[in-house]
């Protein structure tokens, strides 16, 4: 009960933040698999100016194969490469501490659904794409922003976020057959460059 009145009491300021950068596949993604744009949208209300809750959307903007496997073709070539992918989307209920001031630092952390659409190397020969369906993904980072304005600050913040129920085809490589996965995570560190507004400064 005192909480629910601390909450309504507190002063709340809204603050939205665009951020983008690069994000390294990590985890059981296929290696190979290829650096890509990640890209992140973040809605949330300030409370006690040092905790903000957050709604976030991110992406993550690279190619996509349909291919599970493929083959090698007559004549001394292959039909495997060009496959390389990397692309995923998550949504997140994220909690951020900060300190105050006009350089602040934070660090954060969420949980929602995601879905790893694709996660390949380039040459599928011996390395089979892997895809996921909707399942818990995470999110946890760290960074600092500066207000270069009243009430726009730009940021900088390492990231990590993992997603959940990521499949992998059986296939050979070489004289071994690695079996079907249903039970894989990909995960990905992410450098994330950011401009936002708050309206309570």
């Amino acid at each position: 009960m005192l909480m629910a009145v601390l909450l309504i009491a507190a002063p709340i300021s809204l603050e939205l933040e665009l951020a983008g950068g690069p994000g390294w596949p990590r985890g059981d993604a296929p290696h190979g698999a290829p650096v890509a744009p990640a890209l992140m949208a973040r809605v949330g209300a300030d409370l006690f100016d040092h905790l903000t809750v957050s709604a976030a959307l991110l992406g993550i903007a690279g190619p996509e194969t349909p291919l599970s496997f493929c083959f090698s073709v007559s004549g001394g070539g292959t039909g495997c490469q060009g496959n390389a992918s990397f692309k995923a989307i998550s949504g997140f209920l994220t909690l951020r501490l900060h300190t105050a001031g006009d350089w602040q630092l934070f660090a954060e952390g969420g949980i929602g659904p995601g879905h790893l659409i694709s996660a390949s190397a380039d040459d599928l020969l011996e390395n089979a794409a892997e895809h996921g369906r909707g399942g818990p993904a995470y999110l946890a980072g760290g960074g600092v922003r500066w207000f270069v304005a009243q009430q726009v600050p730009i940021g900088l913040e390492l990231a990590w976020t993992e997603w959940t129920n990521v499949s992998r085809p059986e296939f050979t490589a070489g004289a071994h057959t690695e079996p079907a996965r249903s039970d894989l995570t990909v995960s990905a560190l992410m450098l994330l460059f950011s401009v936002g507004w708050s309206a309570g400064r």
